[in-house]
This record gives C-alpha cells, sequence and structure tokens, in this order.
C-alpha cells in the first residue's frame, strides 16, 4: 500500500513538473497545424514571376533596394537599414552572407513587414512579418532553445521528453495497478 501510493505522488508530482513544457509543446504544435507556412514565410507578398538567374554586381543604393521590393512584392517600402553583423536568433540567421538590406515595408492591411534583400544580387532572401515571429517564439517554445531557437538536440528538450516519456508509462502503469488493487479490495469485502 506504501509503495503504490509512493509511486503515485512520483506520478504526480513528475506531472506537476513537466506539465508546464507539455502544455507549450500541445499550443506551439496547434498554432503550427493552424498556420500555413507559405503565409508564415511571407510568400504570399511576393508578386510570382519568371526565375532569373542571380549575378552578382556593385553594391545597390538604398533608394535601388525600395524599388526592387516595389516591383517584386505586394509591399509598400518605406525605409532601408544595411545590416553587418550576425546575431543568434535574429530573424534573418539562415542567411549566411552578409551585409543585407532589411527593407521595412507595409503591407495592403498596413502590417509591418520586413523584406531582407541581398545588396549584390538583388535577390529577395526573407519576408519576416508578425505572423512569422510569432512562429518563431512558438518553435523556440516547442524545442526549448528560447534564444537561438535553432538547437533541437539540447539538453532541456532531452530531459524533457524523457520525463515526460517517463510520466506517462508511470500513469499507465498506475492505471493498471490500480484496477487491479480495486478489484482485490472489492473482493475482500
Amino acid at each position: 500500500m506504501k509503495a503504490a501510493l509512493t509511486s503515485r505522488k512520483f506520478h504526480r508530482y513528475l506531472g506537476l513538473v513537466i506539465s508546464v513544457q507539455l502544455l507549450l509543446w500541445t499550443v506551439s504544435g496547434i498554432y503550427f497545424s493552424y498556420n500555413d507556412i507559405t503565409e508564415v514565410r511571407g510568400e504570399h507578398f511576393l508578386i510570382k514571376e519568371a526565375k532569373n538567374t542571380v549575378k552578382e554586381r556593385e553594391k545597390i543604393s538604398f533608394s535601388r533596394a525600395k524599388e526592387i521590393v516595389s516591383s517584386k512584392t505586394y509591399l509598400v517600402p518605406y525605409d532601408v537599414i544595411e545590416i553587418v553583423d550576425e546575431f543568434p536568433g535574429s530573424e534573418y540567421r539562415k542567411v549566411n552572407r552578409l551585409p543585407l538590406y532589411k527593407v521595412e515595408a507595409l503591407s495592403q492591411k498596413q502590417e509591418e513587414i520586413d523584406v531582407y534583400l541581398d545588396p549584390f544580387t538583388e535577390e529577395i532572401l526573407l519576408i519576416r512579418s508578425f505572423k512569422w515571429r510569432m512562429w518563431d517564439l512558438m518553435w523556440g517554445f516547442h524545442i526549448m532553445d528560447w534564444n537561438e531557437r535553432d538547437n533541437m538536440g539540447n539538453i532541456f528538450i532531452k530531459i524533457f521528453s524523457i520525463l515526460a516519456f517517463v510520466s506517462a508509462l508511470s500513469g499507465v502503469i498506475l492505471f493498471f495497478t490500480s484496477r487491479k488493487r480495486a478489484r482485490v479490495t472489492s473482493k475482500n469485502l
């Protein structure tokens, strides 16, 4: 009887410890399943055109960067910032070439959208919006990498996934041992 009480307490407190992360995994998974990844990436802002071969040129001006965004997207650019430094966890972290131009623009719904442009090839590399930032935040919660949001093999996710497995397994064991114990107790009455 005392062993059953101890295993129930273990299961209860283990569940309490991992429940927050399980909730974050569930909420982020729901968010992923209800959002179209092409919209998250901002592909719906691009004007469909034939693929051009990208040629390296001299660095373009800020005004030319605005013209490119105006001609290749449905967005209205209003400012350009040159990015020369890489920051861990930045929204342009998947781009391995610097400098970049961050062209700040507005959508037809007046949403603030950032378009990342290669200033030498004139290629639009990334489009970032609130929807993408929310996706990125949820991704960080999901993989438990809150800073850089790229490391799926970090120690936190390994520990919590093992704890979630142990919690589920102990719950199943408790379910069957409790039913067996309940049958034995009812026969003795």
